[in-house]
């Protein structure tokens, strides 16, 4: 527990800074504060940056987050690894140096997922292991669906795809919503073509039954083509076409 109560100093840390507001936790990384519990710690916090703010003032928000970072961990004694940190074109990866216990974490803020299918939430957390922690995060259904392709990729354990079935988390009429919410995570990443369905957890496979319009749209996707709406109400469709990495994969392909 002393991890997770680190990470979320981190949050602390980040919480009195207003520039961090945009940033939101997703996938396990989130779950692992929500679930209280749950006994699951990441070394990895993983933040989408949520705007429609043009690439210029988006620049502009990194190069502050870039700037004010190191100082704000470090009032919560951690260190940033200036070696083993990446600045690239859509993730910003941290490593940074826990001075208490010489732990190393990971801070991955994604540049390229700033549109999201459901609004983000913001949660607070108050209890024995913390004081009024803040936490913006994506909406749980959409941290589910982002677990689960975690979870598809590799990048965690079950911890929480049990708590989320066997505490009915998710329940079965949530499951073609959810299943539209992974199809459109899948579509957008670069390790879909890695999975082979055949052999997929038996628990996931009635929240993986893809319809014949949700495996066009995949097959679709591998080709550049971004129908979104064989997946989505025309709405929500409509928002993510404007999505930095729907855009950028249909250039590539």
């Amino acid at each position: 527990m002393n991890k997770l109560k680190r990470l979320g100093e981190i949050l602390y840390a980040m919480d009195t800074y207003d520039v961090f507001e945009f940033y939101k936790l997703t996938g396990a990384s989130a779950l692992q504060f929500l679930i209280f519990d749950i006994g699951f710690i990441t070394e990895d916090l993983n933040f989408d940056l949520d705007t429609n703010l043009d690439v210029g003032k988006v620049n502009q928000i990194r190069s502050l987050v870039n700037e004010v970072l190191p100082q704000l961990l470090q009032k919560k004694n951690f260190t940033i690894d200036v070696k083993q940190t990446k600045l690239t074109g859509k993730l910003d990866t941290y490593v940074i140096k826990d001075n208490q216990s010489s732990d190393i974490f990971r801070l991955n803020f994604n540049y390229l997922n700033r549109i999201h299918i459901l609004n983000p939430e913001y949660f607070a957390r108050k209890d024995s292991h913390f004081e009024d922690l803040h936490i913006y995060a994506l909406s749980n259904l959409e941290n589910y669906a982002r677990y689960i392709v975690e979870f598809l990729f590799g990048k965690y354990d079950d911890k929480i795809l049990n708590d989320l079935l066997t505490n009915k988390k998710v329940l079965p009429q949530q499951y073609p919503f959810l299943r539209k919410i992974i199809a459109f995570y899948l579509s957008i990443s670069d390790e879909y073509k890695n999975i082979n369905f055949n052999q997929i957890d038996n628990r996931l496979k009635e929240i993986l039954a893809f319809n014949d319009k949700e495996l066009k749209y995949l097959e679709d996707s591998q080709q550049g083509i971004f129908d979104l709406s064989l997946i989505l109400p025309p709405a929500m469709g409509d928002k993510l076409q404007n999505h930095p990495s729907i855009k950028m994969l249909r250039v590539a392909l």
